[in-house]
């Protein structure tokens, strides 16, 4: 669970990087901490509206405190790919080049500090105008320490990669084992946790940072209903064997 200074540190850093005062440089993992580093300048140095528009931070904090896209884009009356645009500008606006469906877990913990913290931060960028441009590190223990009281061990094992930013095949090489393997595990995973994807799963450990839950006194079931079962096989078998179909000759023009 994040400290009490561990919260407003975060919830203040999510404010200077809306603002356009420091950027996200780079992120980390290990076995029992996030860390992340921001490089600032003097808010001095920040010209006038340089910051996110107030339309943007809305939409980017929605998709980041709730983690599902589509009911995002219901709210915003936009479409799932006008919100995909939005977040990846917002996202390099902070200073990360990856897709939004990688985005570190500390920045969306950073989001729901902010809005756990409320009207008890105030002026989190009062005092740093004088400072010079420099780097900080945050580091906060990981809350998905907690997620071995829900999860199987293999389940737990290739979810903690994914929550790094790992795609199934880096999983997959990384534990000796098939893409399919690594997708039934996160499915399993996921359907236990009551998540749909990494989205909404970093939002339910950002939330246990902020709030500690009550371990289950038994693993919950992971259960999956035949024709989801089937329709999962079906696509792990477009994604993993490509290769393997004929190549269908082109049809001869009508004569």
């Amino acid at each position: 669970m994040f400290a009490s200074t561990e919260r407003v540190e975060l919830a203040a850093i999510w404010e200077e990087l809306i603002a356009g005062s420091c950027k996200v440089e780079s992120w980390s993992h290990d076995e029992s901490t996030w860390s992340m580093v921001i490089s600032r300048r003097p808010l001095l140095a920040v010209p006038p509206g340089g910051g996110l528009r107030p339309r943007d931070v809305e939409i980017l904090e929605q998709a980041l405190l709730c983690g599902v896209r589509k009911h995002v884009a219901v709210e915003a009356g936009l479409s799932c790919s006008s919100i995909a645009v939005i977040l990846q500008s917002c996202f390099h606006f902070m200073g990360l080049d990856c897709l939004p469906s990688r985005i570190p877990g500390l920045l969306v913990a950073a989001a729901h500090a902010r809005r756990h913290q409320g009207a008890a931060l105030q002026s989190p960028l009062k005092g740093r105008a004088n400072r010079q441009f420099s780097e900080q590190t945050i580091t906060v223990p990981r809350p998905d320490t907690a997620l071995a009281s829900w999860l199987a061990p293999a389940e737990h094992a290739v979810i903690n990669l994914l929550i790094e930013g790992r795609c199934y095949a880096e999983i997959a090489q990384s534990r000796h084992t098939s893409i399919r393997t690594v997708a039934n595990q996160v499915a399993s995973g996921f359907r236990r946790l009551g998540v749909s994807g990494r989205a909404e799963l970093l939002c339910l450990l950002a939330r246990w940072g902020l709030e500690a839950p009550e371990p289950p006194v038994r693993r919950p079931p992971s259960l999956v209903p035949p024709n989801a079962r089937r329709a999962m096989s079906r696509r792990l078998r477009s994604l993993e064997e490509p290769s393997s179909r004929p190549l269908l000759p082109s049809p001869s023009p009508a004569t």
